[in-house]
């Protein structure tokens, strides 16, 4: 299964590799290229890709080193990575190494824009063709959304192409290991980073701290939690996790051990609400980029809400 997945990995990657003037000379290959709306973003500088480090850091030719923003990599492996890892470093490799990339960071120049290891962390896009690297990871199923609380602005646009990838069985969402989780099956992934959907069975708040409870026992069933110090965040965005009893979400995270299986939740991006409410959860859709360029491609018009994890890209 694994050759059959990684063969149509590389022959949809073709797709993104074609030249943008041999693309605009081909009616026929319109819509091959995944672009982003930046909008939310601040693009602090344009480079040059020398290399791929791995399939989460690249460096520029000034030495600099760029850590892709809001990606995750479920069988990476620094020491043995896995086929995923490794189609997705080669995909990186073909399309970046010596290229010119515009480089877009979260507006807060204080926090989100480096990690520990003091690498960038940004959003890429190709100066020749436009093209968005981190759409194009997920809109070929290598790749799934993995934002931070100081990273959420293209949550809405990242979950979009997830989704259109998944429901097309692209990578990793033709294989059983990598498929959304229900409430019952996430006592058998804990200390695993996952994606759970399933309905909310109690929402309520205990010791200055939100419990969203998807069973009977919360003892014992999936439970979500969000302090009440990162509810601001919520209500800021007009989101109200309080009033979703009954309500059906989709949310990722890393699953712990506490009283069950237990994820918890610091920003409203690792959400997606699978309902109807008046806010930007209610459906998210990618804009059209500032471009004229005919060829270029922006995300399935599918309705998608809400978004991804902590820690990992700080």
């Amino acid at each position: 299964m694994m050759i059959r997945i990684l063969t149509k990995l590389s022959f949809v990657a073709i797709l993104f590799f074609v030249p943008t003037s041999w693309a605009q000379d081909n009616s026929d290959n319109k819509d091959i290229l995944i672009q982003g709306d930046f909008e939310e973003m601040r693009r602090t500088d344009v480079a040059k890709v020398t290399e791929v480090i791995n399939p989460l850091v690249v460096k520029l030719e000034d030495g600099r080193f760029i850590h892709l923003a809001g990606l995750d990599y479920p069988d990476l492996n620094y020491h043995d990575p896995g086929q995923l890892s490794v189609t997705a470093l080669k995909i990186l490799e073909d399309f970046l190494t010596n290229q010119t990339v515009a480089i877009y960071q979260t507006p807060s120049a204080d926090k989100g824009r480096k990690n520990r290891l003091g690498h960038n962390i940004a959003h890429l896009k190709r100066q020749d063709n436009d093209v968005w690297v981190q759409g194009m990871l997920l809109a070929l199923g290598v790749a799934r959304t993995r934002t931070t609380q100081y990273n959420p602005e293209m949550a809405s646009q990242m979950l979009i192409l997830e989704d259109a990838a998944r429901q097309s069985k692209s990578g990793m969402w033709e294989m059983k290991e990598y498929t959304v989780l229900t409430p019952e099956q996430a006592k058998k992934h804990i200390g695993g980073y996952q994606i759970v959907e399933g309905r909310i069975n109690n929402a309520s708040m205990y010791k200055n701290r939100l419990y969203l409870n998807f069973g009977n026992n919360w003892r014992e069933d999936f439970t979500v939690s969000i302090s009440a110090f990162d509810l601001k965040n919520f209500t800021r965005q007009k989101i109200y996790p309080k009033d979703w009893n009954g309500k059906n979400i989709r949310v990722r995270g890393w699953i712990e051990s506490y009283n069950g299986p237990y994820m918890e939740i610091d920003h409203p991006e690792r959400f997606e609400a699978l309902f109807e409410q008046g806010s930007r959860m209610k459906s998210s859709t990618v804009n059209k980029p500032h471009s004229s360029d005919k060829n270029a491609h922006t995300a399935p018009d599918i309705t998608q809400k809400g978004t991804a994890l902590p820690d990992y890209n700080n």
